[in-house]
């Protein structure tokens, strides 16, 4: 059986992942629009439903959130557990 705080720190870990993951996302989507869309002058970027950019944008809006950090913490727990 592991101690209180290490099922604690690998809570904390996992809370901190999860936002971090989609941080990172949010970060790439302006790279892979420039890469991947098509740009209309006077209107922006165009790109796939379900291409590389879209699915960017929803990972980073799916796990930026306090829900997403509370499952990423409830998972960090689990392992941490052992």
């Amino acid at each position: 059986m592991e101690t209180v705080a290490a099922v604690a720190a690998a809570a904390g870990v996992g809370a901190m992942a999860v936002p971090a993951i989609g941080a990172a996302a949010g970060a790439l989507v302006p790279a892979a629009m420039a890469a991947f869309g098509t740009i209309v002058p006077g209107v922006g970027t165009l790109h796939a439903v379900g291409g590389i950019a879209a699915t960017l944008q929803s990972t980073s809006a799916a796990l930026v959130s306090t829900t997403a950090s509370a499952v990423g913490a409830l998972i960090g727990a689990a392992f941490g557990w052992k």
